[in-house]
């Protein structure tokens, strides 16, 4: 990203138009458009002529969300996403904070599946660039897989009775892995007491509060039947677990009971049981809560947030996720001389803290694709957490990130449809934003443009979809398919463009004698009643088929009608008249008297207008059209007489 920026800048910068300096503006989701100059010129201002033409560069850049691999996670979340918005809707109470905890748990579990996906990739590739490009990927992904959990334990899951670290302890068992790792290894040992990490793995599996599987390494120990081993061991197996509080026992039962157990420590410790051997003091130390213990164990309880909630563990186990921030300064004093604080630990810490806000902040600084806070704040919306942070403009924090994230989406050729969602449930500026970008997607083929128009659609966006329309229909109108033009502009209801593609194929055919695009024209229905013309299109083809079927006493009927109704174009009566021709040279009589003569009435009309204004031109008055009407009044005087001898007589109009 840095290098595409500076190779972008030097372009820019070697074009002698930017010595006075740069500007630019935003264009579509991650794309900028850059030109030359210092202050902005409005376009009612006129510049001075130079002759020479100003450069606007347009300048784009991917993110990480753009990446194959990476969309499979974008499309998951998005079903998340959705289906918790709609649950929302019909959940309240205790089954709403249960879907909304699940949805959690199943954004983290995409971000998992995507961790061993990527984990997958680094060990395929060979390219030492795409490595290390997985591999930062990998760690931000890592990072904010346990930012969540830890949002999830403090602002998600609301425990019983705010009591956090059984939940904390997990979250250390999934993130801190080493304790588990090492433990596998030494327990498939024969004499895992000369393996150089036995007492190191005692440790962290103490640190870490998993006492049965510490304890079950000391009975592997081979002086595990001494006395000073089975008294550390018997002080593992009864010390009180907070998970005894979900088989009915109170808080008052546990703290009573823990309190019991850790001065039953306290008491072994002090008559020097374990002095003979130190490592097991170090662990009956820890048992004891010593503060100077966890400062002499600090490498096997790093970072500071793990020391933390070691220290909790075993000095005030039933502490509440508002009291955490009291053990924070003390944790991080140990490794600030070793380690220098980074935007992790600044987020966690304002987790710790309680301090919603702050890590929503500092996350969409770290995560800069806004998939994390976007889902996130989602997710602390509706648990309540948001509610005292508004932005200053007046939307609620949820529905800016929701747009920055949407926004995202939308500058990508297959993401842009996820965003369409995400759009969707910010209530104030939602459907403001999808008209706006919609108008500037790039529609580029006709499939594309059906997704974006039944979008439109189904959210009664009129002007949007009648653009969509006019555009998809005009080039269609340039690539010479008129029917399909026909067909875009009957979607939008166009009223003049099906006017002008109407006439076109009535032209066509006056010069062919044949209708293209029969399929179109046979099912316009009661689209046929959008104009003037497009109603003669549909009536006259109806014609044609009365007659091709032999039923020409309907045809006639039809015929007349259209003139009479002065649907068709002056230049079309011409051609409505020679079609008249055949069904008056038949041997039967079509026309009756009266229509003989309202037929003789329309070409007495049309052939004074052209005497009197000589539009040879636009009434198509040829001289192979004039033969042809000389044929067409003998035809009309001979099947008057016929139909006066049939009829018997006749009123003379």
């Amino acid at each position: 990203m840095a290098e595409r920026e500076r190779e972008i800048q030097t372009c820019l910068i070697s074009d002698s138009s930017c010595q006075y300096g740069l500007q630019s503006v935003w264009g579509t989701g991650n794309q900028l458009f850059v030109f030359p100059g210092r202050n902005p010129v409005l376009y009612s201002e006129r510049r001075p002529a130079t002759g020479k033409r100003e450069v606007i560069q347009e300048v784009q850049w991917d993110i990480d969300l753009h990446h194959p691999v990476l969309r499979k996670m974008v499309n998951d979340s998005h079903n998340i996403f959705v289906t918790l918005q709609r649950k929302a809707t019909q959940l309240n109470g205790a089954a709403l904070h249960e879907q909304i905890l699940k949805s959690s748990r199943h954004y983290r579990a995409t971000q998992k599946a995507y961790l061993k996906d990527l984990d997958e990739m680094i060990e395929s590739t060979r390219d030492e660039d795409q490595r290390q490009q997985y591999t930062d990927q990998m760690k931000l992904l890592d990072m904010s897989e346990l930012i969540w959990s830890l949002c999830e334990i403090l602002f998600i899951e609301s425990p019983v009775g705010d009591l956090v670290i059984p939940q904390l302890l997990e979250w250390l068992k999934i993130h801190f892995t080493m304790a588990e790792r090492m433990f596998g290894e030494l327990v498939r040992e024969e004499q895992p007491e000369h393996k150089s990490t036995y007492w190191a793995t005692i440790f962290r599996l103490v640190l870490q509060g998993q006492v049965e599987r510490a304890w079950r390494l000391l009975s592997l120990h081979s002086a595990s039947q001494t006395e000073d081993f089975q008294t550390l061991i018997s002080l593992l197996k009864r010390m009180p677990l907070l998970t005894h509080l979900y088989r009915g026992s109170s808080v008052t039962e546990f703290d009573m009971k823990w309190r019991h157990w850790r001065d039953d420590c306290q008491r072994n410790y002090e008559e020097q049981k374990f002095s003979i051997n130190a490592n097991l003091e170090t662990v009956v130390r820890i048992l004891c809560g010593e503060d100077a213990v966890f400062s002499e164990l600090k490498e096997f309880c790093d970072p500071w947030y793990h020391m933390l909630i070691s220290k909790a563990l075993y000095q005030d186990p039933t502490i509440k996720a508002c009291d955490l921030h009291y053990y924070v300064q003390g944790c991080q004093d140990e490794y600030r001389n070793s380690t220098r604080l980074g935007e992790l630990d600044n987020i966690l810490l304002s987790a710790i803290e309680s301090d919603v806000y702050q890590v929503i902040k500092d996350s969409r600084t770290v995560f800069s694709n806004g998939w994390f806070v976007a889902h996130l704040t989602d997710l602390l919306q509706h648990c309540g957490q948001l509610e005292a942070y508004k932005l200053q403009f007046g939307a609620d924090l949820r529905e800016f990130l929701l747009l920055e994230y949407a926004s995202s989406l939308m500058s990508h050729e297959s993401l842009w449809i996820v965003g369409v969602s995400y759009l969707d449930h910010c209530a104030e500026f939602g459907r403001k934003y999808l008209e706006l970008f919609l108008d500037r997607i790039p529609v580029n083929s006709e499939k594309k443009a059906n997704k974006v128009l039944k979008i439109c659609e189904d959210r009664k966006m009129t002007e949007q979809a009648k653009s969509i329309c006019k555009v998809m229909g005009m080039r269609c109108i340039k690539n010479k398919r008129l029917g399909a033009a026909l067909t875009w502009f009957l979607r939008s209801k166009d009223v003049g463009f099906a006017t002008v593609l109407a006439e076109k194929f009535l032209l066509e055919y006056s010069e062919s004698g044949e209708f293209t695009n029969l399929d179109l024209i046979d099912h316009l229905g009661p689209s046929m009643l959008l104009s003037n013309r497009l109603t003669f299109l549909g009536k006259y083809r109806e014609f044609h088929k009365l007659y091709s079927e032999g039923d020409y006493l309907a045809a006639a009927e039809l015929l007349l009608a259209l003139l009479q109704a002065r649907l068709a174009p002056k230049q079309f009566w011409i051609t409505l008249l020679i079609d008249a021709l055949p069904l008056l040279e038949r041997m039967e009589l079509i026309f009756n008297s009266q229509q003989t003569y309202e037929l003789m009435q329309c070409l007495e009309e049309l052939t004074t207008e052209y005497r009197l204004e000589k539009k040879t031109d636009i009434l198509g008055f040829t001289e192979a059209r004039k033969e042809q009407l000389d044929v067409l009044k003998l035809a009309l005087t001979k099947n008057l007489a016929k139909a006066i001898l049939q009829e018997g007589t006749v009123k003379v109009v």
